[in-house]
């Protein structure tokens, strides 16, 4: 348990974290990728690393889900509620699963399937239209979203981006849609887990105190360049985002 941390360490951790909100409030996700491996750097447990980091999620999505207010009107409550129901659902059982957190091996075939879907997001160009998905495609993306938002709400490390794909690619979203859509879901994710972990003492607060600042003004400086700039260039910043996460979770997350 870290009683407490030098000036330095919580700097860096300040100016880390604006940094890579922002991209995270672009593409939807990502920025756990750099965030949780920074944090067991600075000396937190992994269990510790993901806890405090739920915080941290959610000022992100707080502020970027105020930098795209203005497309909420343009989304669809019908396709966002049950996303938020299932992300609770999740949600309640995540805490019981972080309190565990230790081995690797799963960590280095997701980012091995990360790694696998970016030319499939390429060629099909999912993300940049929006199309009706066929009656297989939502039972499937259902289950898919499912085990999507359980494995975000575990392991973070920039597999956020899961959800997006199968929002995207399932359940035939835009990148904007999918974005605020998931943005929404982990809102409600975020608060259940952050609300089962709190008593745990594994948060710490140090690391809060400065993160959820700099998290939000980085989420709403996000979100309103996804706004501006449109789908292909939100789906751009996702692929990038799931290249080094995928880097991340094979190479830079044993330790």
């Amino acid at each position: 348990m870290i009683i407490g941390m030098e000036w330095w360490q919580l700097g860096i951790y300040a100016v880390m974290a604006t940094g890579m909100s922002v991209f995270s409030g672009i593409a939807g996700g990502g920025g756990g990728f750099v965030m949780t491996p920074l944090l067991i750097f600075l000396g937190l447990s992994p269990a510790q690393a993901v806890s405090t980091g739920k915080i941290g999620g959610l000022a992100v999505t707080i502020g970027s889900l105020g930098g795209m207010r203005a497309e909420h009107g343009r989304l669809s409550r019908r396709r966002v509620v049950p996303v938020m129901i299932l992300a609770l659902v999740v949600g309640l059982l995540v805490p019981f699963v972080i309190r565990s957190l230790e081995s690797e091996a799963y960590r280095v075939l997701l980012g091995i399937i990360l790694l696998l879907m970016i030319p499939v997001l390429i060629v099909k160009k999912v993300g940049i239209e929006p199309h009706q998905p066929k009656l297989w495609q939502r039972y499937a993306g259902g289950a898919l979203l499912t085990l999507a938002l359980f494995l975000q709400g575990v392991f973070s490390g920039g597999l956020g981006t899961l959800v997006n794909v199968v929002l995207m690619g399932m359940l035939g979203m835009t990148a904007t849609e999918a974005n605020m859509t998931k943005r929404w879901s982990q809102l409600i994710l975020n608060i259940t887990v952050v609300l089962g972990v709190l008593l745990s003492h594994l948060i710490v607060w140090p690391i809060v105190a400065v993160g959820v600042p700099a998290n939000l003004v980085g989420g709403y400086l996000g979100g309103k360049l996804a706004i501006k700039r449109g789908n292909r260039f939100v789906m751009n910043v996702m692929i990038i985002l799931m290249v080094t996460s995928a880097l991340a979770l094979i190479f830079g997350m044993q330790g």
